[in-house]
């Protein structure tokens, strides 16, 4: 659909925002939200996403680290400080954050979230707000307070008690009558889990129940790929519907209602998807907006695969090829851009690849930095901040720019590459990847494509990289290339003076070759771990120009069997 329309579309669904600020605080929708008051939680399930012992310090010292920015809260409530973005501000209403209090536990922790959660109730719990009651951000908040009705609601005081659980049955209705009008892609999701999750949380509920798991079915079979991937192309995702889809089945098992098969078959399809886009560390690879996320939380997700799942070593349909010999792991992008509704947080790093080797990251891109801002979200979705190809400084996939449209749409991205080939082999030598993509035609008249080998020991990686004339006009001028190579911050690099060779230190004391037929340099680079540090690291570029002919690269990085460990400094953060 040309942008034009898509523009069109999206204004006159902003249109209807005023009709709903209106109608929603009047006192004929108090009117229908209003019902009967439930006494108590059906189910309380567990919560599946990773807990922290510091955030939750930080979170009592007043210290916001949300999705979206930081924010200090030391002098009051958090709902009346100064929010850092909109983002922010749907973190903090939606409450996942309190997994992080409860993990500390103690009365006074207690006391305190139940202080925070009276003060939500009083200042938003009947009064409209367009942030606090957005379909996704309600059902967030619903399904944190069921999973931890036991820390909010045991031993307080009947009326907080009472004022609670009215609340959430207001919520739910609310939520019943505008889960459509979520934003498409993971938001419509939640908002759609959390209903069914309400339906089977909260009393009174057979209909929004039955509704909920209507749509749900429908969703998943739109956003749950074949291969387990999400639709954003996100990794992290998977892992953000896995961890709700599992408490959602712990509820129904809580309440002895059946599962449904859909429910079932895409956890079955996201399972060997977690595993394969899960590096030698134990956390993701940083693709598509996603971060590497905390320690373990993939491990303990596939602790509950209630049967076998054959390991997958690609993913066509999200878009993923891997290499996977000896302690070698290799994941590739080789995917088109998402639909545009759903590339919001998506990147511009076509043919990037990361790469661990045992339990250490080697090449990696620079990440999703989810609480710095948009300044610093905007420069790691670029194609520089990826381990591929760019020419010309320029994103292999444009995002939105002009102010009315990225108002409209949010940063989506408006172009990218719309024929992306892979093809893998595997022999007695190793293992081949065959890519290409066509995102710099357009600009440039020029196809990017990269081979990369595996040896079957994992010892050595091989590539070559292309840039390739297609349509390009005999009098189009130099176009500038930079191959770069991001290395994860535990990694020391030192050149040789004739700019061919590089050696990188791992912190193990294993140390790897890299060589390569172009021009070498060492440069400054970021890393972002985790999604909310950002440390300093370096990256390795190879530059070349490309005319009217076609311009090879060739690379490699090789395993140094003899290598002497040598301790590797630990690099700052970047505040």
């Amino acid at each position: 659909m040309p942008l034009s329309d898509v523009l069109a579309l999206a204004f006159v669904d902003r249109v209807r925002t005023p009709i709903e600020a209106a109608l929603y605080p009047s006192f004929v929708w108090r009117r229908v939200l209003s019902g009967p008051a439930p006494d108590r939680l059906l189910a309380q399930p567990r919560c599946f996403f990773p807990k922290s012992l510091v955030e939750g310090e930080l979170l009592m010292a007043g210290r916001y680290r949300l999705r979206g920015g930081q924010a200090d809260a030391s002098d009051g409530s958090p709902f009346l400080t100064t929010a850092p973005s909109v983002q922010w501000l749907e973190s903090l209403h939606g409450f996942a954050w309190l997994r992080h209090l409860e993990a500390i536990g103690g009365e006074q922790v207690q006391d305190h979230t139940r202080q925070l959660i009276a003060h939500w109730i009083r200042v938003y719990g009947q009064n409209w707000s367009d942030i606090a009651w957005r379909p996704h951000v309600i059902a967030r908040r619903l399904m944190t307070w069921a999973s931890f009705g036991r820390f909010i609601l045991s031993n307080a005081d009947i009326l907080f008690r009472s004022r609670v659980l009215w609340t959430m049955a207001r919520q739910a209705r609310h939520l019943a009558a505008t889960v459509k009008r979520a934003p498409p892609g993971l938001p419509r999701l939640t908002a759609i889990i959390g209903l069914v999750h309400s339906g089977v949380t909260l009393p009174d509920a057979e209909q929004r129940l039955a509704k909920g798991l209507h749509l749900l079915s429908e969703e998943l079979t739109a956003q749950i790929l074949a291969d387990g991937g999400h639709i954003s192309r996100n990794p992290e995702t998977v892992l953000v519907v896995m961890s709700d889809l599992l408490s959602l089945i712990d509820a129904m098992r809580h309440r002895n209602l059946a599962v449904p098969a859909t429910v079932r078959r895409a956890i079955d399809r996201m399972t060997p998807m977690v595993r394969f886009t899960t590096l030698g560390d134990g956390k993701l690879v940083n693709f598509n907006g996603g971060s590497e996320g905390p320690d373990g939380w993939s491990a303990s997700l596939l602790m509950h695969e209630e049967k076998a799942h054959r390991a997958i070593t690609h993913a066509p349909h999200t878009g993923y090829e891997g290499l996977n010999l000896g302690p070698a792991v290799v994941v590739a992008d080789v995917g088109r851009v998402p639909p545009p509704e759903a590339s919001t947080e998506a990147h511009a790093g076509t043919l990037a690849f990361e790469m661990s080797v045992g339990g250490e990251r080697l090449i990696v891109n620079c990440g999703a930095p989810l609480t710095k801002g948009a300044e610093w979200i905007r420069a790691t979705r670029a194609t520089a901040a990826h381990s591929t190809l760019t020419i010309d400084d320029t994103s292999s996939a444009p995002m939105v720019a002009q102010d009315f449209a990225l108002n409209l749409l949010g940063p989506r991205l408006t172009a990218g590459p719309t024929h992306c080939e892979a093809k893998r082999e595997e022999g007695a030598e190793g293992q081949w990847l065959r890519m290409s993509h066509d995102g710099y035609v357009k600009l440039f008249g020029l196809v990017h494509e990269r081979d990369m080998f595996l040896s079957t020991d994992g010892g050595k990686l091989t590539g070559t990289d292309r840039a390739v004339p297609r349509g390009r006009r005999p009098d189009a001028p130099p176009a500038p290339l930079a191959l770069r190579f991001h290395l994860h911050p535990a990694v020391r690099a030192t050149l040789d003076a004739e700019k061919k060779t590089a050696m990188l230190a791992l912190a193990s004391g294993a140390s790897w070759r890299f060589e390569t037929s172009g021009d070498l340099d060492l440069a400054e680079s970021v890393y972002c771990e985790a999604g909310d540090t950002i440390r300093r690291t370096s990256q390795l570029v190879v530059t070349a120009t490309a005319t009217s002919d076609p311009v090879e690269l060739t690379w490699s990085l090789a395993r140094v069997r003899d290598a002497v460990p040598t301790p590797v400094p630990s690099l700052p953060e970047i505040n």
